[in-house]
């Protein structure tokens, strides 16, 4: 358990998202998984919505996986973001041109087309979208967000995923349109909490060795202003020990979401 207080996001939030899921939260009297979080610095590195809705609830505790982020175990990936639309390439095009980006476009073979920092969309068909190299890493992923974010208001649906899997749906066709998004340095990720200079949201994807899930802590533990953050975590503790773990190998689908990792789920 840590203090709410404590705690340092490095990602924007969707406020739509926050309200859905405190409203989630507090319906069902608990907060299934754990933020992933820095253990030195507090630095939220997975959970960004789930902390803005706890926080929103009045939690004074929030449940916390500590990671030791210098660990070269976790690694740190990008959200792809996915779309199907008609005349994939038309549409890259205008919304480009409506942002009034400069930006190049290359044809390259469907089969085994790739991405690299500076490429900002893929289309199905093989043509690659490409921004500036002069561009940092910190403008390219808002020109993304701001692509994905003019996509959904003309009705697309976007669907995230890791790069390889994104880059597999694209060459196969279940997608035809992908944003790609720059892979940050996990130094640049702390600066940006530690500065309160936020990225976009659902920018960075964190990889870690084992990931909890599932481990149910009942709201009123976390909202109960007479416990000390020990005592707290006492009843954690005593919580979780009554649990089975079940281990789910890396690549399982959970709600919707691919892990990349080995999962711990904790079941009653």
């Amino acid at each position: 358990m840590i203090g709410i207080e404590e705690l340092k996001p490095h990602e924007e939030v969707v406020e739509k998202t926050v309200a859905a899921l405190a409203s989630e939260i507090q319906s069902e009297g608990q907060v299934r998984d754990p933020l992933m979080v820095d253990r030195e610095d507090y630095v939220i590195l997975d959970g960004m919505h789930r902390y803005s809705s706890l926080k929103s609830l009045k939690c004074q505790f929030v449940p916390c996986c500590l990671l030791d982020y210098g660990s070269p175990h976790i690694k740190v990936g990008a959200w792809f973001r996915l779309f199907e639309a008609n005349n994939p390439s038309d549409l890259a095009q205008r919304i480009l041109s409506g942002i009034k980006l400069d930006y190049s476009k290359s044809q390259e073979n469907p089969v085994t087309m790739k991405y690299n920092p500076e490429t900002v969309i893929l289309t199905q068909d093989g043509v690659v979208f490409s921004l500036p190299q002069s561009l940092n890493p910190l403008k390219r992923s808002r020109i993304a967000v701001d692509i994905e974010e003019r996509l959904v208001k003309e009705g697309h649906e976007v669907v995230y995923h890791s790069e390889s899997v994104a880059m597999e749906q694209l060459r196969t066709g279940e997608k035809n349109f992908l944003i790609s998004l720059p892979v940050f340095e996990k130094n640049q990720i702390r600066e940006f909490a530690l500065d309160g200079q936020l990225l976009p949201h659902k920018v960075t994807r964190h990889i870690i060795p084992s990931r909890p899930l599932a481990i149910d802590v009942p709201l009123e533990l976390l909202t109960n202003r007479n416990l000390s953050r020990l005592e707290a975590d006492r009843k954690l503790g005593e919580l979780l020990a009554k649990r089975r773990v079940e281990r789910r190998p890396p690549g399982s689908v959970i709600d919707g979401r691919h892990y990349a990792e080995e999962l711990l789920i904790f079941s009653h």
